[in-house]
């Protein structure tokens, strides 16, 4: 039931501007805000958004939804050079909410904390990605990423524990790595957004019309944390054993250069092809046309591209990291680096049609359990709880 109130949601997150409009590729209007409209009066989403001449993705505000910009830093340096102006206007945000809603990890995120920790402003979290996976020396060459892995691990641990609710998009996974101080003011499920439509939809019929086998992986390029190092290296070695196996990586980023290169060294530029960053509906047509998704990040919390995929029917391979093995079987999961394995489940699934279609039922199956109904009903509860503790 809706009340006089409103709710502010402070993030890091992927906001592009063009002009005076703020986009998302997986936090559009209908994707995110729609989730807490429909029990709040205002909804206003704070975070930095970073100017484009083009959109990608949906616009983020509409009926009962607004965006508070907070500056285009991005990077160490010129988040430190501006920082007085950030919290400047972090601490007008903190101080103005009725319900306060953190996503954690994030520089963000931190700072939001401390200034409530100063003001005894109370807040709730939301736990979205784990940071010592993020920050791992696996998945990040930063000079000083142990550092920023001490310090976010702190911080996200912290919040649980001070929080009045936490949510986390796991099931189990995240939760046991920063147990929250009370139980009854917890929450475990995903903000994925798999329309009902999607299951109504049977599976591409194109697939099997394409030349080789077609896998495809859509992830950030930012850093080395979504794997895309080791997927190449996989699909030259696969490609050494005369299986014909083709690669669409679909996203963009600062190292896309560096992962083109190493596609050159290994070998393989003429089989991995870079699509580049998209919109959401441009996505799910795009991997629809593909045999695999592939995942082998080394750092998740739950992937929305790979419920996506397997809510349209293509089977999905991915790392144990995350809350990933709260939806896959051992059979589709890896460990993160390990290429020997990614070839053999590879070569598996290539080989083996019946296997592939058995796979991609019985995952399209477990996909359900987060398409946008179920999940808003969760949300329901959820929402209700927030404004309860926000009135105690």
């Amino acid at each position: 039931m809706k009340c006089n109130a409103s709710i502010t949601l402070l993030m890091d997150g992927n906001f592009s501007r063009v002009g005076t409009e703020i986009y998302s590729p997986h936090m559009g209007y209908e994707q995110f805000a729609v989730r807490f409209t429909q029990s709040f009066d205002e909804v206003n989403i704070a975070a930095r958004s970073f100017p484009t001449s083009k959109a990608l993705g949906k616009r983020v505000t509409g009926a009962q939804a607004a965006f508070v910009d907070l500056g285009a830093n991005r990077g160490a340096g010129a988040l430190v050079l501006g920082i007085p102006r950030l919290l400047q206007r972090l601490y007008r945000v903190v101080r103005h909410a009725d319900v306060l809603l953190i996503r954690f990890p994030g520089n963000i995120a931190m700072l939001a904390m401390m200034i409530c920790k100063l003001t005894g402003k109370p807040f709730s979290a939301e736990v979205v990605a784990d940071p010592a996976d993020y920050f791992s020396d696996a998945a990040s060459r930063h000079p000083l990423r142990r550092i920023a892995r001490s310090v976010h691990c702190w911080a996200t641990q912290h919040a649980v524990r001070r929080a009045q609710t936490v949510r986390y998009v796991t099931a189990r996974s995240l939760q046991q790595h920063y147990p929250p101080l009370r139980l009854d003011r917890t929450f475990g499920f995903s903000d994925v957004y798999l329309p009902d439509a999607m299951f109504e939809r049977a599976p591409s019929a194109t697939v099997g019309e394409q030349t080789g086998f077609r896998i495809v992986n859509v992830a950030m390029m930012h850093n080395e944390s979504k794997g895309h190092d080791p997927l190449i290296r996989a699909i030259a070695r696969l490609r050494a054993g005369k299986l014909d196996v083709r690669l669409t990586l679909i996203g963009d980023g600062a190292l896309r250069e560096r992962f083109e290169r190493l596609a050159q060294e290994e070998g393989v530029a003429d089989a991995v092809h870079f699509a580049g960053a998209m919109d959401g509906d441009e996505v799910r047509e795009r991997v629809a046309q593909h045999a695999l998704f592939v995942l082998p990040s080394f750092q998740e919390g739950m992937p929305r591209a790979m419920l996506e995929s397997m809510a349209l029917g293509v089977p999905v391979i991915a790392t144990r990291v995350g809350g990933i093995g709260e939806v896959l079987d051992e059979q589709s999961l890896i460990e993160p680096g390990d290429v020997r394995t990614l070839c053999e489940r590879i070569e598996r699934l290539a080989t083996d049609s019946a296997l592939r279609r058995s796979e991609a039922d019985r995952q399209r199956a477990i996909a359900r359990k987060f398409q946008f109904s179920t999940l808003q009903e969760q949300y329901q509860i959820y929402c209700d709880e927030l404004k309860a503790v926000s009135q105690r």
